[in-house]
């Protein structure tokens, strides 16, 4: 009788640590796809932000020079010269 149950407890103990094993190897593949899909979204979403910050700054060059061309027009009254001279040494 106690030969019997000790021959149920080691089959059943050994079927749970083949279970264990394969749920083990198919929680680090689980791990690893998930990683790498992470490591994409994070590339991707570095090119994206890297592309945004290079349009905001094009972005605000363009505005401070136009914002700055028409304040001299307007209120410094800066024009572009009608008459150029040139001096020869």
């Amino acid at each position: 009788m106690l030969k019997i149950t000790l021959n149920r407890v080691s089959i059943l103990l050994a079927l749970s640590i083949v279970v264990l094993s394969f749920l083990t190897i198919f929680w680090h593949h689980q791990s690893r796809v998930l990683f790498k899909i992470t490591n994409s979204v994070q590339k991707t979403n570095q090119a994206i932000i890297a592309k945004q910050k290079q349009l905001l700054s094009e972005y605000f060059e363009q505005t401070s020079g136009s914002k700055i061309q028409t304040k001299a027009t307007s209120q410094l009254r800066m024009h572009l010269p009608t008459k150029v001279r040139e001096l020869t040494l």
